[in-house]
């Protein structure tokens, strides 16, 4: 269903123009609209489409830099996402999932970035009344929380020495039950498949809440974030599953993924409780 004008004048203001001086912007419209609205074809013909309304308010050189910031913090989601698909980047594969594995180099640039830039862009405004969280908010949070405790259960059954999927094919699942793993395509390269294919949704989510941390309320940069730390938890566990690193002692080859994991985790959580702020 086609939003009514003033909706879709909301949405381009607050995308266009910053907080302040997009509600000042808007506050104007609503009487010019009016209570109950005027027809949706008077508004059209008399005030014109409303990115057109807008877009002459807008100063360009804000708009710009405000393009440029998101852009920087879609393509920490965007790049990663892509880079294991069929027709990647594979500069960004080999060195975030088979090189380097001990420093996770892309992992955490991407990482790092991303939490930068959505801290600083986001950040609270002098004088800002603060409203409701939206209810949207702590349910994409517990989603996520909860994919990434899905994937540290996948790392400890891959690494609990020496009784490890990756070791004795056995899936130990809840309440007693197990699965074995004889099977390469059901174990391995299946675990692999779901750890590629999440990142996707997870972009979604995530270029989903960076429009809304924009256009409706900045914490959803919480989403934003905490879909980027999912996307490298997982990565992680996939660059153990990828790598062919036979240097290490057989008890401590997964250790260095073990410390990665838990630097992604408590930045995730650290930078989660900030972004709600």
């Amino acid at each position: 269903m086609k939003a009514d004008y003033m909706t879709r004048l909301e949405r381009w203001a607050r995308w266009m123009l910053p907080r302040q001086e997009a509600e000042d912007v808007l506050a104007d419209y609503r009487d010019i609209v009016g209570s109950p609205p005027r027809p949706e074809e008077e508004l059209l013909r008399d005030l014109g489409k409303p990115r057109s309304v807008i877009r002459p308010l807008a100063q360009p050189r804000q708009y710009r830099t405000w393009l440029a910031a998101f852009a920087v913090m879609a393509a920490c989601l965007l790049i990663p996402a892509y880079s294991p698909l069929p027709g990647g980047l594979y500069f960004v594969w080999f060195n975030m999932f088979v090189s380097d594995i001990p420093g996770f180099t892309f992992c955490r640039f991407f990482l790092i970035v991303g939490a930068a830039v959505s801290l600083v862009w986001f950040r609270p405004r002098k004088g800002e009344a603060k409203a409701p969280l939206p209810r949207a908010v702590p349910i994409a949070l517990a989603v996520l929380l909860a994919f990434m405790a899905l994937v540290w259960w996948a790392f400890w059954q891959l690494t609990l020495y020496p009784g490890g999927a990756l070791v004795n094919p056995i899936l130990h699942l809840p309440f007693g039950f197990w699965w074995p793993l004889s099977d390469v395509y059901v174990g391995g390269n299946l675990l692999m498949l779901l750890l590629e294919c999440a990142a996707v949704p997870l972009m979604i989510l995530g270029a989903a809440a960076l429009v809304k941390a924009r256009v409706r309320d900045r914490r959803w940069r919480a989403v934003y974030f905490l879909s980027l730390s999912a996307m490298m938890l997982a990565f992680a566990v996939l660059a153990l599953l990828t790598s062919m690193d036979v240097s290490s002692a057989p008890d401590t080859w997964w250790l260095y993924t073990r410390q990665a994991c838990i630097e992604i985790t408590a930045i995730a959580l650290l930078g989660t409780g900030v972004s709600l702020c």
